[in-house]
């Protein structure tokens, strides 16, 4: 009852995906402790599929595993699975006298696979210690083996109650690049033990691999067990991987902590009933599971009730509400009759709640703008003006353009977020203009960093070479995916973008990066054409922002359609390229950067990426990120919207890049002595004082 009680408060979705959650714990955790069973009916249990034909059936290879109670330091792992101590302090990077390591800390195991009976594996010799099982072990190893794998090795001994000190041949899940794998460079598989959480999107961005090779490799060596949508924990993941694994974006070791003083044998003994109380535990969490799933039915249906109860209540404090009026900024009231157009009701806030977005009369704006100069445009028909000493950009448009701006998510200060431009206020007229008011970017838009454009030529003095640095550039990245994540993860019910671009992308006096045009989802069509400043042939910029299954199904809107569009931003940035170029009148001989970086990662040679990145870049970048960049954007910009990257997991991935990032020197500055922000530029131009 009290956990009913706790979840009444809940919203509808967070109960659903709360029993949601808790039954696919419970599913996930019953096929992994079954894989690892020595009757286990997975046909892949003892390994994977081999062909025995030839020299190319072995390697040397790698597997991975986490520290735990079991191996808690390299003389654990040497001395209980017989691996060379240096050999393992070599592959990681590691003193050879290491005492400890931090729990669930990633560590390469070096091993020679090799095919034998039509499977690969690869043996070690497990030194047993009193009282531990066949399955105990394959736990221990995360299942990087299975009981029924070691049974089938060790033919005669008993699963259970192992006495001390046996020589157990253990066979680790491995397997070797096939022909066409090597022919396209693939140097190694490494052998993953799947843990809660991973999915197949985030192992790819980690290993800097794409999450279709991830498939790929897997679907082939066990096709009747891998389901890349639910990777099962205590299961092996091959990752595909061009040179030697690097496990630095997994976890970071402390090397200064001190050394513990649990006896090693102990720990192990505690180990080998471990089994039984995970036996316990899941079917425990099954039971819990259930009930949690009962009990959020039964209070989804009582909600639904009161809902239905209440819904002619709410109509009637509707219509109430119609009769509200509000401030514009002029401190004049503005009433609402019926007889006035029902753009206004939008606007009108229908619930006691404070309105957020603000009236403005178009003697403000004129005054703000110098009535409209051109001195004061900054780009098409977007005008920089100043209002009670507050900067505005305001956007002149269409009355039918303003009807569609989704007013409803201005209505609280919730909806503010610091990585998205914010709509202050509207003006509409009588006569065919309109005006939307929005927060001021100090320096213009991504899209005039990179490609220039009129507010740059207007705003800074021409001689100035102007461009941003690698450090600015990750760190816009970074912000455009926080503001994703909040507008897919965070708002209920979320929001699809469906209009992001590096013209929708603004940078304020830090250079922090805002996503533009929120809450104006269906006002896409009516958006304006890039302008084309090489060539009035040039297609429309837009249609390289365009994901796939756009073109196969118009009215299509999911996350996946503005991860792609991010994908392709994220493209511009790293090489200064447009969206499309090169194309003819009709639209021919084009090049889509979204192509165009697949056939760059496909190929070996890193100076043709080197080539591709921005010049304006010089050398002042690392070329390792610029790498783990171009794999992110090329998996944003798959052509299975399936296999792309969550805001979440992207964001993620780009925290560990800016984080490792070192302080800009002086060689990444510009020239600051002719290069000011742009409302500075404006203002002097102006007379206005900042």
């Amino acid at each position: 009852m009290a956990i009913a009680k706790s979840l009444l408060g809940l919203p509808m979705w967070k109960l659903q995906l709360t029993a949601y959650s808790y039954f696919i714990w419970a599913i996930a955790s019953a096929l992994g402790q079954n894989s690892l069973s020595c009757d286990s009916t997975f046909p892949d249990a003892s390994g994977y599929r081999c062909n025995g034909s030839g020299s190319h059936d072995q390697c040397r290879t790698y597997a991975l595993i986490r520290a735990n109670s079991f191996y808690s330091s390299l003389f654990n792992l040497s001395f209980y699975l017989g691996i060379n101590q240096s050999e393992l302090a070599d592959a990681n990077g590691f003193p050879a006298d290491m005492e400890f390591l931090p729990k669930d800390h990633p560590l390469l195991i070096p091993i020679h696979c090799k095919c034998n009976d039509g499977l690969f594996e690869a043996v070690v010799t497990k030194t047993t210690i009193k009282g531990e099982s066949f399955y105990g072990i394959a736990e221990s190893l995360e299942g990087l083996t299975t009981c029924k794998a070691i049974r089938e090795k060790n033919p005669g001994v008993s699963p259970w109650e192992l006495g001390e000190k046996l020589q157990l041949l253990i066979p680790l899940r491995c397997a070797c690049p096939s022909s066409l794998g090597r022919a396209q460079q693939l140097k190694l598989l490494l052998s993953y033990p799947i843990s809660q959480g991973d999915t197949i999107f985030n192992l790819a961005l980690k290993f800097n691999t794409s999450a279709e090779a991830v498939i790929s490799v897997n679907s082939n060596r066990s096709e009747a067990t891998f389901k890349p949508e639910s990777l099962v924990p205590l299961s092996t993941l091959l990752i595909p991987l061009n040179g030697m694994p690097n496990i630095g974006s997994l976890a970071k070791p402390d090397l200064g902590y001190p050394a513990t003083s649990i006896p090693v044998v102990n720990l192990h003994r505690k180990k080998s009933k471990k089994w039984k109380i995970g036996l316990y535990i899941a079917l425990s969490g099954i039971a819990f599971g259930a009930i949690i799933a009962v009990t959020a039915a039964f209070l989804v249906i009582q909600r639904r009730r009161r809902k239905k109860q209440n819904s002619c209540k709410m109509v009637d404090m509707e219509l109430q509400q119609v009769s509200l009026s509000i401030r514009s900024s002029s401190k004049k009231k503005v009433s609402f009759e019926t007889s006035q157009n029902l753009l206004e009701l939008q606007i009108l806030n229908t619930t006691p709640r404070k309105v957020v977005v603000e009236i403005y009369s178009i003697k403000e704006l004129r005054k703000a703008t110098e009535d409209f100069n051109s001195g004061n445009l900054i780009e098409d028909s977007i005008f920089y003006g100043r209002l009670n000493g507050k900067n505005l950009a305001i956007k002149k448009t269409q009355r039918e353009t303003v009807s569609k701006v989704e007013f409803e998510l201005f209505q609280d200060p919730i909806h503010h977020h610091p990585n998205i431009i914010r709509l202050l206020g509207t003006c509409v007229t009588e006569g065919p203009d309109s005006f939307l008011v929005f927060e001021y970017a100090k320096n213009g838009s991504l899209k005039d960093w990179l490609h220039g454009g009129l507010a740059m030529k207007s705003q800074f003095i021409a001689s100035c070479y102007c461009f941003l640095t690698w450090n600015q550039r990750l760190k816009i990245c970074l912000d455009v995916a926080t503001g994703l994540q909040y507008m897919h993860h965070i708002m209920n019910p979320r929001y699809v973008h469906r209009n992001i671009k590096s013209r929708n992308i603004f940078l304020d006096e830090e250079f922090n990066a805002k996503i533009g045009n929120f809450g104006m989802a269906s006002c896409v069509d009516d958006d304006s054409e890039d302008q084309k400043p090489y060539s009035s042939h040039i297609p429309s910029w837009s249609k390289g922002y365009l994901a796939p299954e756009c073109y196969l199904h118009k009215n299509l809107i999911t996350p996946s359609i503005d991860i792609f569009a991010y994908g392709v931003v994220l493209l511009e940035i790293l090489s200064g390229q447009t969206p499309i170029t090169g194309a003819n009148e009709r639209e021919e001989g084009s090049v889509w950067l979204s192509e165009k970086i697949k056939i760059i990662l496909q190929s070996d040679n890193a100076d043709e990426l080197r080539e591709w990145m921005d010049s304006a870049l010089g050398e002042n970048y690392s070329f390792e990120a610029a790498v783990t960049l171009a794999n992110l954007a090329r998996a944003c910009v798959e052509d299975n919207p399936s296999l792309r990257p969550n805001a979440g997991e992207i964001v993620d991935k780009l925290l560990r890049l800016v984080d490792e990032l070192p302080e800009e020197g002086e060689q990444f500055s510009i020239c600051e002595s002719s290069c000011k922000p742009l409302v500075k530029a404006v203002a002097n131009n102006m007379g206005i004082p900042i």
